[in-house]
């Protein structure tokens, strides 16, 4: 009989597996197999029992795929993996809330602080550098001490709190009777990104109580693009229409298709207003670019709107022939991080002591260091003002133009590394026991506090802007001035110098140019809580069960950027300010658990769960929540469960109090009145917008229907929402069936989800700011017109974009679940399986404006997972199959562009937005002697790459020809070969 459900909330440490006697899982038992406690309920049971719908992931099934990261495991599940995840390769290559190097779990694509982290059973702290940090780094926690992981796939903010939106993410360590030492190492076969792992624990159980201590030490090697020839060379990747045949402009001096990484060793010519000549300098560094480029017109016409070129440089012109030699695979390239260089030391201890009177102290110790580097390349230009740049007698290279003249240069650096330092410690101390409360039996009780901390360094290398920005020496010599911003003493400096625009800078030149720069985040979070819980009577069915308690939490940010950012002196990196705020959470919750049939026709068990909490935050206001579940089992065969409930999800604290971060877009990417004539025409625009964009009453009045654009880039400014901000709140719908025929050894659970978060909190972003302003149907008084300025000459200059409650987001799909275990002659043969198949993922910024990101790459619609066990006595074999679905973002190009076939110097070609079918298998073997464990084993065996695509897309991220997404982390090591030795003592 059910006794009441949801005591495992109330009493956050028996949310756990009680272990063998041993303290290890039975050799030929998977743990998903097994009868375990999962999160969600104190009774014993698993995927297939539980009123909701859990998956449970084991360390053990880790070992056997050859995964040492706690991220790779869960961001690998398929709750998770058919969205995109942040790990250090996705912090590392993006902006990402929790900063480079950081892991965090988003579960359904709702978000990492929409997905609530425990951690046995008790909330664990965020951790991570910058102004972001609201989500637990799974970096803290490593692998090897864990046993397993309860992922609750509904929400469950009724019984755990704010931010379990999309469901909640349990990791359950390991309790030993005794030693262990495990070492492990896995190596690409191509070299880079390699892995190393030593850890031990010990643990001891005695008459009063027992107490566990381990250590781990984990390196990543770092993966650059230049270890593999997919990650390297963005070529255009695009075909002859309706073949394989591949339509890239060659590089005749290599016979290969042109790579189109950063440009650099260029000098671009510009009049006086911006207006680009017909050609652009390159400085010919081989000595033989003058063989490939295209002759000069003879038509002197022609030949008269060509600039001239200097000693040592060609007119590299917008042709074809041209872009097809121009500098844009520099050296340094070969040396970007795809996968950072990563160190980890954890230690953990917990134990607890039996202090007499039925009562028990308790406590968990967590202390944990990542060190993590990427190193990066980049471009940067100077613009020098000059009527005769190149010298007396060479003659005026931009002759045509009246007035000042521009030259803008191009160099490239690779002084763009970044570095993380984050220490986060975390204690839990508490006491539990029973009381009897008179007829009713015995009441548990626990209480307990806990205090996180994660103090976290970030360095960068950063280029000065007003040294970059500092006026050449050949209009006026700066020597004996200071830079304004920096101060440093100013130099003159020839940008347009072949050995400054390759990037070989002399010593002083770099102590002018660079400068390294130091930020700290620290995040703290302290709370208390306590709970009770017992049975209240007895209804034939069994006994009513009933859990109260209260938590009482602070939550508190400090992040201090380096000098240069607060400063806004870091060129082409956005600027920001000190982000610092605390909030206070109060809240109380009631659980009640009622069996309502048992034993009756077409009812073996009726059970019904009510849980309620009520949440009062400082910052945000108050908010009620509640989950229903009912858990009906018509026999051992069949089993229905259904659950609905709402969540709450106070903003995060960056999302209050973030300091204004200034960015920069080109006016192309942020406005939409540009070329309103030709885009009316064709189609490419409504009415509505075309009007209301030439309407004079407008922000900056009128916008010419030929205006194409702003000279400069707009500023973007994203601060956070005090005062302006209300919380989150979503609906929970899981409706499912379980299917256990007796005596087959078959279990398969299919559930439908539904979830959707009203009044999400988020920022437009600056474009979709200015399309809200012109659609409106209250323009040009709707309050999103006063987002953005607009200039005299009628550019965007600024866009206020900061966090605002707008949108609505909505998530549903199946997830399916199957088991096979079956005692074969030869050994036990044991077989599961999950896939995920999200039939909607939309998110409506505001009226009239749907995101709906489902099916396009790095948001396939089903992913899934095979993974077969055959135990032979001390034997162990395994092979896994991970696959994630085709994606195609065709669509979208073709909705942005008019055709999949766009025009390429000329000619038709044809696109390829999609990512195929993806598989990737697995395979270990393993042995086990008096007390000694070897594994070895294959990851990617076939060698899969990652889905090459068109790399001019726009609507996603390439590294090489090769797709960037958190799916495909896999294929960027290559293959791979895992071996693992455990001692148990």
């Amino acid at each position: 009989m059910l006794s009441a459900l949801g005591l495992v909330a109330a009493f956050p440490a028996m949310a756990q597996q009680t272990p063998p006697a041993d303290g290890e899982q039975a050799k030929d038992q998977p743990a998903e197999v097994g009868e375990i406690v999962v999160t969600g309920s104190r009774i014993p049971r698993n995927e297939f029992t539980s009123s909701s719908p859990v998956q449970v992931v084991t360390a053990q099934r880790a070992e056997q795929r050859g995964l040492s990261d706690t991220a790779q495991l869960l961001q690998s599940a398929t709750v998770a993996a058919g969205s995109p995840q942040v790990n250090a390769t996705i912090s590392s290559a993006f902006v990402t809330d929790g900063g480079p190097g950081a892991s965090t779990i988003s579960l359904r694509g709702l978000g990492a602080n929409r997905t609530l982290v425990l951690l046995n059973g008790r909330r664990a702290g965020p951790a991570g550098t910058r102004g972001g940090v609201s989500a637990f780094d799974l970096n803290v926690i490593p692998q090897s001490a864990l046993d397993r992981v309860d992922i609750l796939k509904d929400g469950a903010s009724s019984i755990y709190g704010s931010d379990a939106v999309a469901g909640v993410v349990n990791l359950i360590t390991a309790k030993r009777n005794g030693g262990e030492m495990s070492v492990f190492a896995t190596a690409p076969f191509e070299g880079g990104g390699e892995q190393y792992n030593i850890s031990g624990t010990y643990g001891k159980t005695f008459d009063r109580g027992h107490f566990s201590v381990s250590a781990d030490y984990y390196r990543q090697e770092e993966l650059t693009a230049g270890d593999r020839d997919y990650l390297i060379c963005k070529n255009q990747y695009v075909f002859e229409p309706g073949t394989r045949n591949r339509a890239d402009r060659i590089d005749p001096r290599t016979g290969q298709p042109t790579c189109n990484d950063v440009l650099w060793g260029q000098v671009y010519a510009y009049g006086p207003n911006f207006e680009s000549r017909t050609g652009r300098f390159q400085y010919d560094y081989d000595g033989d670019l003058g063989k490939y480029i295209p002759v000069r017109p003879s038509n002197p016409a022609t030949s008269a709107a060509l600039p001239g070129a200097p000693n040592g440089f060609y007119v590299v012109n917008y042709d074809a022939a041209s872009r097809a030699v121009v500098n844009a695979s520099h050296p340094f390239a070969k040396k970007e991080t795809i996968v950072p260089e990563v160190q980890r030391y954890t230690a953990f201890a917990e134990g607890s002591y039996e202090v007499g009177g039925g009562v028990e102290a308790y406590g968990e110790f967590l202390v944990n260091r990542r060190e993590s580097r990427t190193n990066g390349y980049r471009q940067y230009w100077n613009y020098t003002y000059t009527s005769d740049f190149f010298g007396p007698g060479v003659g005026d290279p931009v002759t045509g133009f009246t007035g000042d003249n521009i030259l803008s240069a191009t160099p490239v650096t690779d002084h763009y590394s970044k570095s993380q330092r984050v220490d986060y410690i975390r204690g839990v101390a508490g006491l539990r026991g029973s009381v009897t409360l008179g007829a009713t039996g015995s009441w548990k009780w626990d209480v307990f506090a806990q205090y996180s901390r994660s103090d976290g360094d970030y360095s960068q290398d950063v280029l000065l802007k007003d040294a970059v920005t500092s006026t050449s020496f050949k209009t006026a010599s700066c020597l004996g001035t200071n830079l304004p911003v920096s101060g440093r003493p100013c130099i003159d400096m020839d940008f347009t110098n072949p050995r400054v625009l390759r990037g070989d800078l002399t010593d002083a030149e770099k102590a002018f140019l660079y400068a390294d720069e130091t930020g700290n985040t620290l995040y703290e979070q302290t709370y208390v809580e306590g709970s009770i819980g017992g049975n209240l009577f007895n209804l034939p069915a069994g006994p009513v069960g009933l859990a109260l308690g209260f938590h009482l939490r602070r939550d508190k940010i400090n992040d201090t950027p380096g000098a240069v950012t607060r400063a806004s002196n870091s060129w082409g990196l956005s600027g920001a300010g000190i982000t610092q705020g605390s909030d206070d959470t109060r809240e109380a919750y009631a659980e009640l658990a009622v069996p309502l049939l048992a034993n009756a026709p077409f009812v073996q068990n009726l059970d019904l769960s009510l849980s309620g909490r009520y949440t009062d935050t400082k910052s945000s206001g108050d908010a009620s929540t509640y989950k229903v579940g009912l858990n009906w089992a018509l026999n051992d065969a069949i089993r229905f469960r259904a659950t609905r409930g709402t969540s709450f999800r106070a903003p995060a604290l960056f999302e209050l109090y973030l300091a204004d971060q200034t960015s920069f877009l080109g006016q192309r990417s942020v406005d939409p009145c540009i070329n309103l004539d030709d885009r009316l025409a064709d189609g490419g625009v409504s009415q509505q917008l075309y009007n209301n964009c030439r309407a004079a009453s407008g922000p900056g009045g009128g916008v010419a229907g030929d205006f194409t654009g702003g000279q400069a880039s707009a500023n973007i400014v994203t601060g956070g929402g005090l005062g302006n901000l209300k919380p989150e709140t979503s609906t929970s719908t899981v409706l499912g069936v379980v299917l256990t025929p007796p005596n087959s050894g078959l279990s398969l659970a299919v559930d439908y989800f539904e979830i959707e978060i009203k009044d999400q909190v988020t920022n437009l972003g600056a474009a979709n700011i200015l399309i809200a302003c012109y659609t409106s149907d209250n323009f040009p008084t709707d309050p999103v017109c006063n987002q953005f300025d607009r200039d005299k000459t009628l550019g965007i200059t600024q866009v206020r974009d900061s966090f605002i409650n707008i949108a609505n987001q909505q998530n549903r799909g199946l997830d399916f679940t199957v088991r096979y275990v079956n005692e074969t002659p030869w050994g036990k043969l044991s077989l599961d399986s999950q896939t995920t198949w999200t039939l909607e993922n939309y998110t409506s910024l505001f009226a009239g404006n749907f995101v709906n990101p489902l099916g396009e790459v790095g948001y396939p619609e089903l992913v899934g997972n095979i993974n077969l066990t055959f135990n032979r006595g001390p034997w162990t074999a395994f092979w896994g199959f991970d696959w994630i679905g085709n994606q195609s973002s065709l669509n979208e190009y073709v909705r942005d562009n008019g055709s999949a076939f766009p025009t390429l110097d000329g000619r038709k070609v044809e696109v390829k937005a999609a990512a195929e079918f993806t598989g990737f298998h697995s395979a270990s073997l393993s042995y086990e002697f008096d007390g000694w464990k070897v594994m070895g084993g294959l990851a990617n065996i076939f060698d899969e790459k990652p889905p090459a695509a068109t790399t001019t897309i726009g609507q996603y991220q390439t590294t090489g020809n090769s797709i960037l997404a958190s799916q495909y982390t896999e294929a960027y090591y290559g293959r791979r070969a895992f071996v693992r030795l455990t001692k148990s003592f």
